[in-house]
Parts: structure tokens; sequence; C-alpha cells
């Protein structure tokens, strides 16, 4: 029994109670934290006919606190949970570049939905996000934009602000497939001869477009290249065992990371190619110590200096202007459509983790393959067939029977 000073009594509910009073139940919860002000989310509810009431709505309170999070989080503005959560986690689970190539979406997204609360964009305001980067940009860009946006719905879930991602429900932008120019054999020939290898530079910048277009290695692959570590003249190969995250000539990393655990691998070299080396190796030489195979300061080489160079050369030479990115296709249609080479080779050698990747990047560039072979089949086969029908008792040919004996009748 109770003493006359205690006003409630406890159930068998764990934080329901009965106001010994009115005799009616309540219940009270902890929500945990409030992450803005410290203090602890209570709610305290009463007036309930019966414990079991009382249970029921202190069971539902939690959940509701499961599926939205705590109070402060419900509340929290899209602006706030980026700032303070994504964007800091995010920044620590991948690679630099990757991020500094993701940070101005990141912020984009933050003025775009700044005041609104996760829980708040409805499916409207993401199809009309949806339409805007269509109407804005390539449907590839597009489509990256639109994933990062869902990825950062994607984590508000996990933490309980929201229920659902309602990216699921208006639909993703389906990845477009890009047609991406390479150079043909005779085209790059007409690129080549535009080089002064006397100069300096120009030296540099031929031996750069010529071995990557004969190795197709990646951008950051051939950048990283040390002279000790990844070049074997006397096997006549290059170790591609690293990549070049690059922000500037005095801000970079060399990692042993690759973009994928195939991307590291050995590549076999021709003896034009190692003469070439040779040759830029000793003018390198006659200047200083480098250790950069791709160097004219002794400092990495970035992207957008290739990019400039292989634009300005193109226009030169008259012909297409491609991206850095370009000479590794090109290098792949040299050995498809130059060499024949099949699928499984070319996968080994470009560094692809999958067929599927080489299959589906480069099939459009078989079809010189293809003539060939049928090409090949012609001839192949004795084609001969019977004067007299083999088939006993079969009348599946009596319609063309009918019709032949209906055409001698008219013929009468």
């Amino acid at each position: 029994m109770p003493s006359k000073q205690e006003t409630t009594r406890k159930t068998k509910y764990v934080g329901v109670y009965q106001d010994l009073t009115t005799k009616k139940y309540g219940y009270r919860v902890k929500l945990g934290i409030d992450r803005i002000t410290g203090k602890a989310i209570q709610e305290h509810r009463r007036g309930f006919r019966t414990a079991v009431e009382a249970h029921e709505a202190r069971t539902a309170a939690l959940k509701k606190k499961q599926d939205l999070g705590t109070l402060s989080n419900a509340n929290m503005t899209y602006n706030m949970f980026m700032e303070q959560y994504y964007i800091p986690e995010y920044k620590n689970s991948v690679e630099s570049s990757t991020f500094r190539s993701r940070e101005r979406i990141l912020i984009e997204l933050k003025g775009r939905f700044a005041k609104k609360k996760p829980r708040d964009i409805s499916t409207l305001d993401i199809l009309d996000y949806k339409n805007q980067l269509l109407e804005k940009h390539s449907k590839n860009y597009a489509r990256l934009k639109f994933g990062v946006f869902s990825r950062t719905l994607k984590h508000a879930k996990k933490h309980g602000l929201i229920k659902e991602n309602l990216v699921e429900i208006v639909g993703g932008i389906p990845k477009h497939k890009p047609e991406v120019n390479y150079w043909t054999k005779t085209e790059f020939e007409k690129v080549i001869q535009t080089f002064n290898i006397d100069d300096f530079y120009e030296h540099m910048s031929f031996m750069m477009i010529y071995l990557y277009y004969t190795t197709g290695m990646r951008v950051n692959e051939l950048t990283a290249l040390y002279w000790s570590e990844n070049i074997d003249f006397e096997n006549k190969q290059i170790r591609v065992f690293h990549n070049l995250d690059y922000t500037n000539g005095k801000v970079w990393e060399r990692k042993t990371k690759m973009k994928t655990e195939a991307g590291r691998r050995i590549i076999s070299i021709d003896d034009d190619t190692i003469r070439i080396l040779l040759d830029w190796k000793q003018k390198q030489e006659s200047i200083g110590k480098y250790n950069f195979v791709l160097s004219y300061t002794g400092e990495p080489v970035g992207k957008s200096t290739i990019g400039r160079i292989v634009k300005r050369h193109a226009k030169i030479a008259g012909v297409k202007e491609i991206s850095p990115k370009g000479l590794r296709h090109s290098h792949a249609s040299f050995l498809i459509n130059e060499l024949n080479v099949n699928p499984l080779v070319v996968q080994k050698r470009l560094g692809h983790s999958d067929i599927q990747i080489t299959l589906g990047v480069y099939a459009h560039l078989y079809p010189t393959i293809d003539s060939e072979i049928a090409n090949q089949i012609n001839g192949k086969i004795k084609i001969q067939t019977s004067s007299n029908s083999l088939l006993n008792n079969w009348n599946g040919n009596q319609y063309i029977n009918r019709s032949n004996e209906s055409n001698l009748e008219d013929d009468k």
C-alpha cells in the first residue's frame, strides 16, 4: 500500500504510473539528448483510463522516436544536417580527390534545400530539382548531381531524420552512355608530326602523348610514374602501381591505392616506346635529376595541362579534339581495330576489374572484327542440297502444291 505522502504508484509496465488522486494513468519516457541544447528530451502524458492504454501510448512514442530520431533531429534543417553530419563523414570516407570533385555539388545542395527540414522535402520538390538538372546539364552530369542528393537523403534516413528516401519514389536519372572521341592510328600519326622534340617542353609533350596512346594508362596513373620504381627497361615493362592525387604543382600525393584492384598491373611496352622513353630520360638528365617520368619542372604535371597539350596539337594537326581520357580510348581502338586483340587482353591491359566493363565501353569498336569473321566464314561450309524430297508422308507442303495446281489450271 502507498504511504500518505505518495501521490502516484508504479504499475507492472515500465514508465507507467497511476495517479492515486484521479485514479488515471500516465507515462514518462526519455527520448534521448537534444544535440543542440545538450538537455535530456522527456515526454510526460497522463489521463489514460487504464495502464494498458498508457503503456501502448508510451510504446508509440518510443517508436516515433526511432522512426524520426530525437526531437532536435526531427527539427534539424537540411543545411544543418549537411554541415554538421553528412559532409564531415563523407569527407572522411572518400579519397581527397573524390571529395574535391564533389564539394561544389554538396555546397549547391546546401543552398538549394537550406532551410527545409529533410522530412519536409516533398516528392514535388525532388521532381522540380530533377527537371532543373536535366534542363541545365548533360544527362550524365545531371545524374551525378541527383545521385549525390539521393545519397544525402539515404544518410538522413539511416539516422532517423526521415522515414523513407523519396528520391526512390520519384525515380533516378538513367545512365546515358556517352560517345568518347578517340584518335585513329592515322589521326594519331598526324598529331605526333606536330611536335618539335628539340624543344624541352615539346619533347615531354610528345613522349606523354605517345605513352598514353601505346599503353592506355589512366591519366593519374601515368602522371604518377617514377623512373626508378615503375619503368623496367630491361624487361620492357611499366609497373602501374601508383596513381597521383593532384591539387597543384606543390600540393599532390602519390598513392599506392588504385582505382580498382585490377588497376595494379604490369604493361609490356614495345621497342619504339622504350626508345622514346630513353630519349626523354636522357633529355631530362641533361637538365637535372627528375623522379617523375612526366615532368619538366621536377614537379608532376596536372590533368588541365595535359588537356591543353592535347587540344593544342589536335588543332595544329587538323584532327578532332579529344579529352585526356580519350587517349585511353584511342589505345583501346588501336588494340581492337589495328591489332585484332580479344576483349580479355584489352581488359587486362587497361586494368578493368570486369570483362563486362570492357565490353560495355568498347563493344562499338568491334564491328570491323565482326566483318572479318563474316569474311572468314565465307566458303568454309560446303553447300549441297538434295534433288529429291527425303521426307516420307509429310503433307506440310500441300498448300504450296495446291497453289501450284491452281496456277497450272489458270494457265490452261
